[in-house]
């Protein structure tokens, strides 16, 4: 049996296959729709972008760093490792920690039980990733730092989970995004 002949695509085809793979892919594939869409607005400059989002995670490291025990020491392995990846993928090197971030977090993580802290510090880097999202820069950096979001979220609820907080706290995040300094 030979393949039919392709049949033309309409618009609403199009549309139709976008949405199919928007549900496909399911939340990666939504931040992924919703950073396309998004990028067509304004625009910074990709590397200042890159920048910060490694400075994040370069600062969650060493706040992980603080820490005592294995879930820490996991975390801080974790942070470093986004850092690394949004650098390779920028051309840059995976120095400089965001010292706001770090500032603010790092009493917190120094304390005997830093799982209040982690929360706040994942669902703030979720929000902040999510909102870097809507900045038109390379495609490879936007996967990057999407699919960084998505694990961020999985992080703040399992170490929610973990450390026995209601359900509020393991699956609401109502963190503010921080933003690049301009």
């Amino acid at each position: 049996m030979t393949n039919p002949a392709p049949a033309e695509i309409t618009t609403s085809d199009q549309g139709r296959t976008t949405r199919r793979a928007v549900l496909g892919l399911g939340a990666f594939g939504t931040v992924m729709a919703a950073a396309r869409t998004a990028s067509a607005g304004v625009g910074a400059d990709p590397a200042a972008i890159a920048q910060f989002a490694m400075g994040a995670e370069l600062a969650a490291q060493e706040l992980y760093q603080l820490a005592d025990g294995e879930l820490w020491s996991v975390m801080a392995a974790h942070h470093g490792a986004y850092a690394e990846r949004i650098a390779g993928i920028a051309g840059l090197s995976a120095r400089g920690r965001n010292e706001d971030i770090y500032d603010g977090f790092a009493d917190a993580f120094s304390s005997s039980d830093p799982s209040d802290a982690a929360i706040e510090l994942e669902n703030t880097l979720a929000a902040t990733h999510t909102e870097l999202l809507s900045q038109d820069f390379d495609l490879p950096i936007v996967a990057a730092v999407a699919s960084i979001a998505i694990t961020e979220s999985r992080h703040a609820a399992t170490i929610a989970s973990l450390s026995g907080a209601d359900l509020d706290t393991q699956l609401v995040n109502s963190a503010a995004a921080l933003a690049p300094e301009a």
